[in-house]
């Protein structure tokens, strides 16, 4: 237990600077989380996750340990030809 302990302290004491990223092991893609997903697309998390299941957005991937997974580079595609959207360099989750 006493190991366990240590690494929740680790992570919260170097959290603040790491940025670990998801890259599916097979094919090298990078996958990004809502969250990411709507932070590239100056959305809402809502919104994205809301336009994805209307169609209106790049569908998941994959679920992985309950993570809801989208391919980045489809969502950056889907971005540059959204009308009137911020361009990839206005937002600050490029990869």
């Amino acid at each position: 237990m006493r190991h366990s302990n240590c690494m929740s302290y680790l992570w919260a004491v170097h959290s603040s600077f790491m940025e670990p990223i998801i890259v599916d092991k097979n094919t090298g893609t990078e996958l990004w989380t809502a969250s990411q997903c709507a932070e590239y697309s100056g959305t809402a998390r809502g919104t994205f996750t809301s336009y994805a299941g209307r169609g209106r957005a790049p569908r998941p991937v994959a679920k992985y340990n309950g993570l809801t997974l989208w391919d980045s580079s489809m969502v950056k595609e889907w971005q540059q030809k959204r009308d009137g959207a911020p361009t990839s360099s206005d937002t600050t989750a490029q990869k």
